[in-house]
């Protein structure tokens, strides 16, 4: 029998592990097994199991499979199963990302980028963009890339000194480094590297090392694109290691920043009701913003 679940609790009383699961449809089910095998509270898997003849409530582990192990195609769907998602499928994030770096036309920048995202593809189109501030989701990092890429759009039509190549690749590289920075959608936790280095240090540093593979190394272009990311976040105080010096870092902050706030804005205000105030929101610095 096979039995899709995300694990609620583990427990190990009786010299198993005794593990608490829902299924898809929220519906709690008892599982043991092994103690020799590795299980984790939150995330998901696919059990296959057999009943427990001693207790009919309960079943034995044959085999199991952890779903983040599957393919990139399953994986999402999957994870869908049991945590909030993005609106936009895999498939359509894909094509609206890789739609925007072929219309990168510097080789240097193009190469690049597209190599990381490919060599990165399965976290970055699975990962959620932060563990609790924003698009905290399956996709979500994803999908904030996907409103910055709307956002520089009209940045560009309106401000036309923006270099597209730049720009594009900076919004699509910017946040590459949470692949690295946090564990992924189940369980959400940051990393060793991530919480002594963050994303924007470790995003720089694998530019620099697909630059160095692609034989890219000491240009220009590397190092706009390295500056891009360690000053993202604007300010120290907020993390950037150097404040945004380039037009395009400038503007890779500001939409930032904008699709950030206004997207966990959107979502709060969704679930207010009419003439009521939003619960407070973290990203707008803890205010309760009035629905209309």
């Amino acid at each position: 029998m096979q039995i899709i679940g995300k694990v609620v609790a583990i427990n190990t009383s009786d010299g198993m592990a005794n593990l608490s699961i829902v299924d898809q449809e929220n519906a709690p089910w008892n599982i043991k097994a092994s103690l020799e095998l590795t299980f984790q509270i939150g995330h998901v898997y696919i059990f296959e199991v057999e009943k427990n003849l001693k207790e009919r409530i309960s079943y034995v582990v044959e085999k199991y499979e952890a779903v983040q192990n599957l393919s990139i195609e399953e994986n999402d769907r999957f994870l869908r199963m049991f945590y909030p998602s993005s609106p936009y499928s895999l498939e359509d994030s894909k094509k609206v990302i890789y739609d925007a770096i072929a219309q990168i036309e510097n080789k240097i920048v193009l190469d690049i980028t597209k190599s990381l995202l490919e060599s990165n593809e399965k976290k970055f189109f699975i990962y959620p963009a932060a563990s609790r501030m924003h698009h905290t989701y399956v996709g979500g990092l994803a999908y904030h890339t996907i409103g910055m890429l709307k956002l520089a759009e009209t940045f560009i039509q309106n401000y036309p000194y923006l270099k597209k190549d730049y720009l594009y690749a900076g919004i699509i590289l910017h946040d590459l480094g949470k692949t690295s920075e946090l564990t992924g959608v189940e369980a959400t936790e940051y990393t060793v590297d991530g919480q002594l280095l963050g994303h924007l240090v470790m995003g720089a540093l694998e530019i620099s090392k697909m630059a160095d593979r692609l034989g890219y190394g000491n240009t220009s272009e590397v190092r706009s694109l390295e500056h891009m990311l360690i000053s993202h976040h604007g300010q120290p105080q907020f993390g950037a290691a150097k404040r945004p010096m380039t037009p395009e870092a400038v503007a890779l902050w500001y939409i930032d920043t904008i699709d950030s706030k206004f997207r966990v804005l959107g979502e709060e205000l969704n679930k207010t009701e009419v003439n009521h105030f939003t619960d407070t929101i973290g990203v707008l610095d803890k205010v309760k913003i009035y629905k209309e």
